[in-house]
């Protein structure tokens, strides 16, 4: 049966405290999902690859729901979801991969049955919808790693994004974590089962830049997404947490294949400010820009395209006279490899040592 939208009586209130699902080990069973688009039905070979990464690699037995393989309404998807978390068999929910319209499906879950059945959940991008939602429960969420892109990497998982996988999902702590020695933006083909041997080029990673962080140190709760959803969010404000729970918060954002410009991102943060939320935050992760997709580019460039938009956020934060410690090109988001980022969990930033460490609980 369709699960019917939630009256503002069946929301529960805000947690006072972030619960950390439990942990997984080998042989538990994961719920596979298609929240957003149902992608696994167009390129089943990719989707194959990365249910058998998660069997081969991490040891989980992945199993499907009646609309992981379909294009279907928000009401199903919904269903699924609501489905996987009140079943107990169930250890932790994969999403396939993104799409445009997960905030259709939000309306549509029981809120109650998910934050009395806390489980770990992991996908980005559109994802971001869901991520919101169980912040604002009080679970912890992991925002990374999507079955199709990093589970289903083409040649082989990156061991960066293995590792990343392993200490968020299966271990207590996260801690401290460091940049990537190689990236990359680049995009083969899912409609040729060939690319699936083929590895995608790596640069070299220079580094994370930090700005405005000489003798500051950051301690927060992390909280965000992809910032085009983000910006849907504050268009709408239906599931924007309370400012005052934002509080000494750590925003991480990043920008997806849309490539957004740099005056889309400026006024983001613009916005942000201007509503008073900006200013909250005690610290802010910015994820590496992907500056290319399926063979198309933005106009200036891959390299100035990255460079604008950070100098974007630097204006705005100059502007709105945010003199947030900021830590540029972090390797979560639409880039790969990935870290997978405790949405609820805890970031400590050291400014003066370059240090971030991540923790699963708040």
């Amino acid at each position: 049966m369709v699960q019917k939208a939630v009256s503002s009586t069946d929301i529960p209130a805000p947690a006072s405290k972030m619960k950390t699902p439990p942990r997984l080990k080998k042989g538990d069973k994961v719920a596979v999902l298609s929240p957003s688009a149902g992608l696994p039905a167009i390129f089943p070979h990719v989707y194959e690859l990365g249910l058998k990464r998660i069997r081969d690699v991490f040891g989980l037995e992945p199993v499907e729901f009646p609309s992981t393989r379909k294009m279907t309404s928000p009401e199903a998807r919904a269903d699924d979801i609501n489905a996987a978390f009140a079943d107990p068999s169930i250890k932790a929910i994969f999403a396939t991969i993104g799409g445009n319209d997960q905030m259709r499906v939000l309306p549509h879950l029981d809120q109650k049955l998910i934050a009395a059945h806390p489980k770990i959940f992991v996908g980005y991008s559109d994802n971001t919808n869901l991520h919101l939602l169980l912040w604002n429960l009080g679970i912890v969420s992991y925002y990374g790693a999507n079955v199709m892109t990093q589970f289903g990497m083409q040649g082989r998982m990156h061991d960066y994004t293995i590792r990343s996988i392993r200490k968020a999902l299966f271990e207590d702590e996260i801690g401290e974590v460091h940049a990537a020695s190689e990236w990359t933006d680049e995009d083969l083909p899912w409609d040729d089962p060939a690319n699936l041997q083929k590895s995608r080029t790596l640069y070299p990673n220079a580094g994370w830049e930090w700005h405005q962080h000489e003798g500051k140190a950051a301690e927060g709760t992390l909280w965000g997404g992809c910032l085009e959803v983000l910006e849907m969010h504050l268009l709408t404000r239906s599931y924007l947490p309370s400012l005052d729970r934002l509080t000494d918060a750590v925003l991480f954002v990043e920008t997806s294949e849309e490539m957004p410009t740099e005056g889309f991102v400026y006024r983001f943060f613009a916005a942000m400010a201007e509503l008073g939320i900006l200013q909250k935050f005690k610290a802010l992760l910015v994820g590496r820009p992907k500056a290319q997709f399926c063979g198309k580019f933005p106009t200036e460039g891959r390299e100035p395209f990255i460079a604008h938009q950070k100098q974007a956020i630097k204006n705005a934060l100059k502007d709105y006279r945010c003199d947030l410690l900021t830590v540029f090109n972090v390797d979560f988001g639409h880039t790969d490899p990935q870290i997978l980022l405790p949405n609820g969990g805890r970031a400590c930033l050291n400014g003066s040592e370059k240090q971030v460490i991540l923790r699963n609980h708040d």
